[in-house]
């Protein structure tokens, strides 16, 4: 059975079949945005990014970042089998893969490339390119922001993208993020909040900082997308499935095609 799970053709048909289900999800849902003119500015100017969401809204990530418009993205996936998977669900999207992720805490000697997967995220951003990360993954705890992404950001002198996303129809799971699966045919949120560089010569404490405020700005639009579709924010539960017709107009916002 092993073997069967690890097998190429098995990896590449989920792979493929998730790709297809959350491409189908994007489509049918109907998306509004706040803060879009600000990112906008920051894919005019073709500048180095480092795009960041909390790992609970994964499944949300790639409906994000326009190809052709925005500077090319590149995902972070584990070296594991399920990030093979990943990666053939990056690939789909026409995102750029980079292998790697940090050790357990209770098996550090275990190389998984982590040192190496972030020297490849800077070459990639100091190139004029776009990292997204979820800078409370992979193990949490959640909405606890590490100081990788901020870190890529002192380093390159990119500009930190903060998105928060939600879709009024979801299924959510009892993992440690209670992670949230979309469901098609619903309402969609993406708020948008465009933070400067990490100086290069910031204080310890100052970098404390500005880590703490570019986590509460993470969770207030990941709270404030919430709001919009009328879903509850941080809460576990299972399955949350209300139609959005229970709900008044879109007053706030714009669409986005």
């Amino acid at each position: 059975m092993k073997d069967i799970l690890n097998a190429g053709w098995l990896q590449s048909l989920i792979g493929t079949l998730i790709a297809w289900y959350l491409k189908f999800c994007y489509a049918t849902t109907r998306w509004q945005s706040e803060g879009r003119d600000e990112v906008e500015k920051v894919w005019q100017g073709k500048g180095p990014v480092v795009l960041m969401f909390w790992h609970e809204r994964l499944h949300l990530g790639h409906a994000s970042w326009p190809l052709g418009i925005a500077q090319p993205v590149a995902v972070l996936s584990s070296t594991s089998k399920f990030g093979d998977i990943i990666v053939r669900v990056t690939d789909s999207f026409g995102r750029h893969s980079i292998r790697g992720s940090s050790a357990k805490k209770t098996n550090l000697a275990k190389d998984k490339r982590g040192a190496q997967a972030f020297r490849d995220m800077l070459r990639w951003i100091r190139d004029g390119k776009c990292a997204a990360t979820t800078p409370d993954g992979p193990r949490g705890p959640s909405r606890v922001m590490t100081d990788g992404s901020l870190k890529l950001s002192q380093m390159t002198g990119a500009q930190l993208v903060c998105l928060g996303q939600s879709t009024r129809r979801y299924l959510e799971f009892n993992t440690w993020d209670r992670m949230r699966l979309p469901l098609p045919f619903t309402r969609g949120a993406m708020v948008w909040k465009v933070l400067p560089p990490v100086p290069a010569d910031l204080a310890p404490e100052a970098f404390e900082l500005r880590r703490k405020e570019a986590e509460d700005v993470l969770s207030a639009a990941t709270d404030r997308a919430d709001h919009l579709v009328g879903a509850p924010k941080g809460i576990a539960g299972g399955a949350h499935t209300g139609w959005e017709d229970r709900y008044g107009p879109e007053s706030a916002g714009e669409t986005v095609q």
